[in-house]
């Protein structure tokens, strides 16, 4: 489910750069990951997305332990 919302959420930003007259690469998604199980992380992260944006340092420490490459 989360790969099939995150490759609609990229292909809106394609489709937004297009318009815009900008490349894709110049611009970057960043999933919010707070209050969310380290399980959707980890679904997130199976299907590409490498950014995640939290509000609070401690979860984010938390996170960050078990999945020290975000």
């Amino acid at each position: 489910m989360i790969a099939a919302h995150l490759g609609e959420v990229k292909a809106k930003m394609a489709a937004a750069c297009k318009s815009a007259g900008r490349e894709i690469d110049s611009v970057q998604l960043v999933a919010i990951s707070k209050t969310k199980p380290i399980s959707l992380i980890n679904e997130a992260v199976a299907a590409g997305q490498m950014s995640f944006g939290e509000n609070y340092v401690q979860e984010a420490l938390e996170k960050f332990q078990i999945r020290p490459e975000l």
